[in-house]
């Protein structure tokens, strides 16, 4: 259990210096101080951990600084399974391995994170049941995975198919789930599994599998796994569009509804772009609409706890640059969008820096890849250098975080550790 011991206010623990300055204070009288005092030695520690546990990991992080007794309570591991941690960096893949169907697996760190680095080669499951584990996607904590079991025959041919099932699991505790296997899709379609999980009923989660058709790859209905019910339900689509889905960027899992990037079909030159979103029974499904900005790359995610859209124009043309450049357009602009209200569906512009500002600070090509969970940051991705970048919206500053590896995959999968008991009466499979 939690120990109730109160602590003390940091004025009370400085001793000796801490009277030398109460002396030049003049904005407290002594009794206001003594009464503040008396209030702040009232707070045991099993209610300051009640409070925190209901804030921000960046304020959490800030009241470090409260007191020394402060501080050792917010970095103690014991208390790690109740507090918001800050976000430790972004899970990437690259390609050009020796086997082609295959991606190699990285973790970057980001300032601020966690000391302990994740291990991307996931090695706590086991190696003599899987050949190859494919990481696709993390929500909250927890990170799904395609995991493909050894090849019937020895010499493994590039041709066949391989036989796998999902993988649910927490890389901060090393605690996993293996869901049963759906049937082999039909050759010629495509699926895209996402993950949902609400760290409030840390024993649920969900997986969903969409499916398009063979040809135009539009969806035609999702099968949705329920860890509570432990079993697969086919849904088919409910939107009135047709709507092709991006299988290289990530998911959104907010108000109870998984968000996905697609484009409407069939592509016209407006780039019809939109978020298809669907609730965890698949009998609720919605488009909303996105700024358009031309040909971008676009992006989603959740930033203080609102809904995020940022586009990202194309690098254009160095000889269009040069006929075109003399009046700057949108379509030139890097721009950042959040949903203050969800219900309306309202975005709200957050940000703009246009192509010339932005290449004049990095000195290369960079896109939006990821958003700051806890304020108003955005991580870049360069085309050109292999860079993790963050670029600070409210100070336009930009800092270059790391290298990364080179011949890297488009998604970068963001990273919080959760540390606790997230798999909770669920039978490994």
């Amino acid at each position: 259990g939690l120990r109730r011991r109160r602590l003390k206010p940091s004025g009370a623990m400085e001793g000796k210096s801490s009277a030398k300055k109460k002396k030049v204070r003049t904005t407290n009288p002594p009794a206001e101080e003594a009464v503040t005092a008396a209030a702040a030695s009232l707070l045991t520690e099993d209610l300051i951990l009640e409070i925190l546990s209901r804030l921000p990991a960046r304020s959490v992080h800030r009241f470090k600084c409260v007191s020394p007794a402060w501080r050792d309570l917010i970095a103690d591991p014991a208390h790690r399974k109740k507090l918001p941690q800050p976000l430790a960096g972004f899970l990437y893949s690259t390609y050009h391995g020796p086997d082609h169907r295959f991606y190699n697996f990285h973790f970057a760190k980001v300032p601020g994170g966690a000391a302990q680095p994740v291990d991307p080669s996931l090695s706590f499951l086991p190696s003599h049941e899987y050949w190859y584990v494919d990481q696709l996607d993390t929500c909250n904590g927890l990170l799904l995975c395609r995991a493909h079991k050894f090849p019937s025959s020895p010499s493994g041919d590039d041709d066949d198919p391989l036989e796998y099932h999902y993988i649910v699991c927490n890389p901060a505790t090393g605690r996993w789930v293996g869901i049963p296997a759906l049937p082999p899709v039909p050759a010629g379609r495509r699926v895209i599994a996402r993950l949902a999980f609400d760290p409030a009923v840390p024993s649920h989660f969900h997986v969903l599998q969409f499916e398009d058709t063979e040809q135009d790859k539009y969806i035609t209905g999702v099968t949705i796994y329920s860890s509570q019910t432990g079993a697969w339900n086919y849904r088919e689509s409910r939107l009135p569009e047709k709507i092709s889905l991006f299988a290289g960027l990530t998911s959104v899992f907010f108000q109870g509804m998984l968000h996905l990037y697609g484009l409407l079909y069939p592509v016209n030159t407006d780039y019809d772009a939109v978020l298809v979103a669907v609730d965890m029974e698949g009998k609720v499904w919605k488009t909303i609409g996105v700024p358009s900005g031309g040909l971008s790359f676009g992006l989603i995610g959740v930033s203080q706890r609102c809904l995020h859209y940022a586009a990202t124009p194309l690098a254009p043309d160095d000889k269009k640059k040069k006929k075109k450049r003399k009046k700057k357009t949108d379509e030139d602009t890097t721009t950042v969008w959040y949903m203050k209200d969800y219900d309306s569906k309202e975005w709200v512009l957050k940000h703009s820096v246009s192509y010339d500002e932005l290449r004049s600070m990095t000195g290369g090509e960079y896109r939006v890849a990821a958003f700051h969970p806890d304020c108003d940051t955005i991580f870049l991705d360069s085309f050109d250098a292999d860079t993790l970048s963050s670029y600070d919206m409210q100070h336009r500053k930009f800092h270059r975080i790391r290298s990364l590896r080179k011949n890297k995959a488009a998604i970068f999968l963001p990273y919080v550790p959760l540390f606790s008991d997230s798999f909770a009466g669920v039978d490994r499979q």
